[in-house]
């Protein structure tokens, strides 16, 4: 499936169709992405299943309803006008939700209530002009214009210490004088409470040199140096300066044991990194960070 952001930044500059064969975030190494099958401009779902009434509160005289709560010690995010990205701070970890509401909400008036202690709720993640999606709760934050047809439907996070064990922890909304509180599930709780994996990067392996059109090939391994297993969550960005200014993203994720190494294989198109032969930066972002520098060669111009 062709990346949401890249058939937005072909059809706003009219790019040919073969440009909707590269990815933006890939869901898993060495794969292209396969987006979420609404574009953000796009219609919702006519089978999404609308949120159950035990998650609905009235506050402030609106309907709200807050679900699918995670915990996640790291999060992906993608953005309308970026490539999105990997947010793994070290000793910290990510609650998300959805939110469903006609109402019009603001992200200063939800925070995470555990053990006493307020959490305020954040946004995650800074490559991109507007998030659409934190840990495949979609929709944009609250607060911010709507990010697909459906505009009820946002999402809330909040960023916490980690390992956190708390008690009673809620989202709570605060609005028009009055409040409504959706408790964290137990699994969420539980993961909260657990210690977050680490991880250090074995090997990065990438040419050091590319020409204009070839596939750029890199291999990535990371061994998780925890007694915790866990996910392994990075972002591979590589200029695709031809349509944009920012790098695109592609993602690696895998579940990985205590002690155990993944290695990722990921296949980069070069085709739109830039038309001028010069060095080029590949970065690595999330639980490892890295950079190499990659000698481009780009292609001669055909004469007329």
């Amino acid at each position: 499936m062709p990346s949401t952001r890249r058939q937005f930044l072909a059809g706003s500059l009219g790019v040919t169709a073969a440009l909707a064969t590269a990815g933006c975030i890939d869901d898993s190494p060495g794969t292209e992405s396969e987006s979420p099958t609404d574009s953000p401009q796009g219609s919702p779902s006519e089978t999404e299943t609308p949120p159950p009434e035990s998650a609905e509160r009235s506050v402030g005289g609106d309907t709200v309803a807050v679900t699918d709560i995670v915990a996640e010690k790291a999060v992906s995010y993608e953005s309308l006008m970026g490539a999105g990205g990997v947010v793994a701070p070290e000793g910290r970890q990510f609650v998300v939700a959805s939110v469903r509401s006609d109402a019009e909400l603001e992200m200063d008036q939800f925070s995470l209530q555990a053990g006493g202690e307020p959490w305020a709720a954040v946004d995650p993640g800074e490559h991109g002009a507007r998030n659409y999606s934190v840990a495949d709760h979609e929709g944009g934050v609250v607060g911010e214009p709507a990010a697909s047809g459906d505009g009820s439907k946002r999402y809330v996070a909040f960023e916490l210490d980690s390992p956190l064990s708390a008690a009673d922890p809620r989202i709570v909304l605060e609005r028009g004088g009055e409040s409504g509180e959706w408790a964290l599930p137990d699994a969420t709780q539980e993961t909260l409470a657990a210690s977050s994996p680490s991880f250090e990067r074995d090997s990065l392996s990438v040419p050091d040199s590319v020409q204009q059109g070839e596939p750029l090939e890199v291999e990535l391994t990371a061994t998780n140096t925890s007694d915790t297993d866990g996910r392994f969550l990075a972002a591979v960005y590589w200029p695709t300066r031809l349509i944009a200014d920012d790098d695109e993203s592609h993602l690696i994720e895998s579940s990985v044991a205590a002690g155990e190494s993944t290695t990722a294989s990921l296949s980069l198109d070069t085709e739109y990194t830039t038309d001028t032969s010069r060095t080029v930066t590949l970065r690595v972002e999330g639980h490892v960070d890295a950079e190499r520098e990659v000698a481009f060669e780009a292609r001669t111009a055909t004469p007329e």
